[in-house]
């Protein structure tokens, strides 16, 4: 049996705003399934424990993705005009899920907002906006046009879990995010960071075995780019390892 990948989703309204549904990209869950997992879409409902302990009991790993700006709130800091709207529920819910994942040192993989969301409910906090730190290039926001386009370089970083799964030292990735780290979470190191400007561009866990996210969309690039296919591989195959509950060391 394939190792069960939790996926969480994103809100979309209807265009009458009467309905709201729970969407996903099908290059997250295609991803997975190239990677040799089994997706499982998550549901959001709130920060009940029972319930996050019932998802987490139900899968072997977990893939957070993009989407919507975390709430400030959630680093003690005031919300910025720059900052857009929050999804309050979804919040709850995945900071939540993100806590509960990392104590029980269940496999995760985070893309984009998963990145922000680990950085932020291990502790850390974001750049509300590319404007608020001198010197960041705007591409990183990118354009709904331009997403799935190739546009900056990053550096994979020596010694790093990022580097020892991709086997390169640099490569050029789609970006389309405008939050970014600010304070790293205790207990995480940079894995990558962007060539020209130096924003972190990726974080991983010091003290659990796979906890590892890109600000990057490794699911847009995984067809044509083995070293980003291979980022799901490595969820996959810890994930595979998780089964019996019992972290392990495996990169």
């Amino acid at each position: 049996m394939r190792p069960r990948i939790g996926v969480t989703c994103w809100h979309r309204d209807d265009a009458d705003r009467l309905e709201r549904w729970e969407a996903i990209r099908d290059t997250y869950t295609g991803a997975i399934r190239m990677a040799g997992g089994l997706p499982m879409i998550l549901p959001i409902v709130d920060d009940d424990p029972e319930m996050i302990g019932e998802y987490l009991g139900a899968v072997d790993g977990l893939l957070f993705t993009g989407g919507e700006d975390v709430a400030p709130a959630y680093y003690r800091e005031p919300l910025d005009l720059r900052c857009q709207e929050p999804d309050g529920d979804r919040d709850l819910f995945e900071i939540h899920l993100a806590r509960a994942a990392m104590a029980r040192c269940v496999p995760v993989l985070g893309i984009c907002r998963g990145l922000q969301v680990l950085n932020v409910a291990a502790g850390g906090t974001l750049y509300q906006d590319i404007a608020c730190r001198p010197g960041t290039r705007d591409y990183h926001a990118g354009s709904l046009a331009d997403r799935q386009r190739l546009i900056h370089g990053v550096r994979i970083l020596p010694g790093s879990r990022l580097h020892a799964i991709m086997g390169v030292t640099e490569s050029q990735v789609t970006s389309t995010h405008h939050q970014f780290v600010k304070d790293l979470a205790p207990g995480f190191r940079v894995g990558a960071e962007s060539l020209e400007d130096g924003i972190v561009e990726g974080i991983e866990s010091l003290d659990r075995p796979f906890v590892i996210a890109m600000q990057w969309h490794p699911e847009r690039m995984y067809r044509d780019h083995p070293a980003h296919l291979a980022l799901f591989q490595a969820l996959v195959r810890h994930a595979t390892e998780w089964r019996g509950g019992e972290p392990t060391g495996r990169r």
